[in-house]
């Protein structure tokens, strides 16, 4: 039952997403509270809660498919009802939490997460190879939440750069899971980016956008501008790091496996400069003491 809940709402996934509030809040304040903490996990219920509806709206596809026709509804062993009613009582709780943490701005973040992603993104996934690019607005809305917990304005030109880093890496990490699994996709019919420009060109497109998020990194970190040497030094063999790894996607001997790899080492290398850089927020918090 655990495993099915779990399975369910996307709980790895689900976390992952709500660390981007955590290292936001950490980036914007520089130092560990409680509104971290909360925010943090009304992320992650808003999260589960979404992820859960996205199940029922996707559970004939995902019988279709390898990787996930082993997921409780799509399997059968869960009823789509109450997949509807565990979204319902996740995203809830979650509205009540953000609403006493934030009022009404964190109200309607967590609306529009639930609006975009269950009512536009994943019918728009259907119809369209390129749903990835709207849909990557999502992966802004954690860190946002974060931002604002820890007193900091969305209008920041901190913020403005942290999130354009968010967006931007959302699509080359999409494309690599697409090159990962388009068999599956294919079987469940969904229209793929792979099916559109090709393999070749997709390896080149997906190179192209991971090296706009390695820009955008840079972008960032002049922004936040780090005071710490050793951190600006790790900031450059990441982004190295993360080019290096990229140009497998040049290679013409590039296998649709090799995107494991890729995916796992861009993965790596987009979440390094994000600690290194709430690291580095902590200790100019510490110096001001």
């Amino acid at each position: 039952m655990i495993k099915d809940f779990i399975v369910l709402t996307k709980f790895i996934l689900s976390f992952a997403v709500s660390l981007s509030a955590l290292f936001a809040y950490i980036m914007a304040k520089g130092e560990i509270g409680t509104d971290m903490f909360i925010s943090t996990f009304a992320v992650l219920l808003v999260a589960m809660g979404v992820s859960t509806l996205n199940q029922v709206q996707e559970y004939r596809e995902d019988a279709l498919m390898d990787r996930t026709k082993h997921r409780p509804i799509a399997s059968g062993k869960m009823s789509p009802t109450t997949g509807i009613i565990i979204s319902a009582i996740l995203v809830m709780l979650s509205l009540i939490l953000i609403h006493d943490l934030l009022g009404m701005i964190g109200v309607n973040l967590f609306l529009f997460s639930f609006i975009w992603y269950n009512l536009v993104y994943t019918p728009l996934k259907k119809i369209s190879a390129l749903a990835v690019v709207p849909g990557a607005i999502l992966g802004v809305i954690p860190p946002a939440v974060g931002w604002i917990a820890a007193g900091e304005s969305l209008l920041s030109q901190e913020f403005f750069a942290l999130g354009f880093y968010y967006f931007i890496w959302q699509v080359p990490h999409y494309w690599l899971l697409v090159m990962l699994h388009f068999g599956g996709y294919k079987d469940a019919g969904y229209p793929t980016v792979m099916r559109l420009f090709g393999q070749g060109s997709l390896q080149r497109l997906t190179f192209v956008w991971l090296i706009m998020t390695i820009c955008a990194g840079f972008f960032m970190v002049d922004i936040f501008n780090p005071s710490s040497l050793s951190i600006n030094i790790l900031l450059m063999v990441t982004a190295i790091f993360g080019f290096i790894s990229s140009l497998k996607l040049l290679q013409k001997t590039f296998e649709l496996s090799d995107a494991r790899s890729v995916f796992w080492k861009i993965n790596l290398a987009f979440l390094s400069v994000i600690i290194l850089l709430s690291i580095d927020s902590m200790l100019k918090f510490n110096a001001t003491l």
